[in-house]
């Protein structure tokens, strides 16, 4: 049997114990939640695998709603084009609608271009009028910017059928005749668009006096040349136009989560999907900064 000491000593063991494995459980601090928006990209599940965040992906539709859903607080990061956030941000909409005060720029990432497809039996030379044309993804960046390509080169809306439809939806669809063509803006180079290249269908230019009646409502939008070689039988640069891409939070969002997660964009993720993103242009969004990112950048410059 044990002695009277001996077994009072096992109980404050046991209590010191108990209370030692208590206290470390009270003081592990939980993982952040982020609810974010953006197409199902690299960059998404590259966000998705950080270990320090608990990343919730919630499927909103295009640029402009996602910042309104920033600014009314149901997510917390999203991907945006520069010039829609640009117009909501300082209350340049087209409908006039109320700016967006409550967003800020994390990082300034690389341009999505815009791919003009055409089906193999198209014959761009008759025009679009009476086209079936995919406009874009309905997750996509600008929804918007599809049907306001089609009306610069003097088509009016009802002269087309315009439908959404994702990417790969979409070349499936051009393959096999049920659209005549199809508007993508993503970032170079995309399976989707080398898929239908190599099924026979063919990027067009987009340059000339549609570009400039297309940046009467697309300010930021960038006359673009897409290299040749980037896709399968592009042999020589093509013209086109392209907009850069933002990575967007809530204003209120806590400066310490975002220093980590701009922090995460630049030495955490994998290096290929950290290509879409030049470290050097990154704190050159078209809005301000966010604190937690802009505190991120100035400590990076210190320690070159």
């Amino acid at each position: 049997m044990l002695s009277r000491r001996t077994a009072l000593g096992l109980s404050v063991v046991v209590v010191l114990s108990a209370c030692g494995t208590r206290a470390a459980v009270d003081t592990e601090t939980p993982r952040p939640v982020l609810r974010i928006a953006m197409r199902p990209t690299e960059l998404l599940s590259a966000f998705l695998s950080l270990p320090q965040f608990s990343i919730q992906a919630v499927p909103i539709g295009d640029s402009q709603k996602r910042l309104e859903a920033l600014q009314e607080g149901s997510i917390d990061v999203t991907s945006a084009v520069a010039d829609v956030t640009f117009l909501a941000s300082y209350g340049r909409r087209p409908d006039h609608s109320a700016h967006l005060q409550r967003i800020r720029g994390i990082a300034l990432m690389n341009r999505a271009v815009v791919h003009l497809l055409i089906g193999p039996n198209v014959d761009p030379r008759n025009g679009f009028r009476g086209m079936r044309i995919v406009l874009g993804d309905p997750a996509g960046g600008n929804s918007a910017l599809g049907e306001r390509l089609v009306n610069s080169m003097g088509v009016a809306t009802a002269a087309i059928h315009g439908e959404f439809a994702p990417y790969d939806a979409a070349v499936d669809k051009l393959l096999k005749g049920a659209v005549d063509a199809v508007i993508a803006t993503v970032q170079p180079a995309q399976e989707p668009i080398a898929r239908a290249l190599r099924g026979g269908a063919r990027l067009v230019e987009i340059k000339g006096p549609a570009v400039d009646r297309l940046r009467v409502h697309y300010p930021l939008l960038r006359r673009t040349l897409l290299p040749g070689g980037t896709y399968p039988g592009q042999n020589v640069a093509l013209h086109t136009v392209g907009v850069d891409l933002l990575l967007v939070c809530r204003a209120d969002l806590d400066t310490e989560v975002v220093y980590q997660l701009t922090r995460a964009l630049f030495e955490e993720i994998p290096k290929h999907v950290r290509r879409q993103v030049d470290p050097h242009r990154a704190p050159a969004t078209v809005i301000p900064l966010h604190p937690g990112a802009a505190r991120y950048y100035r400590e990076r410059e210190m320690h070159r």
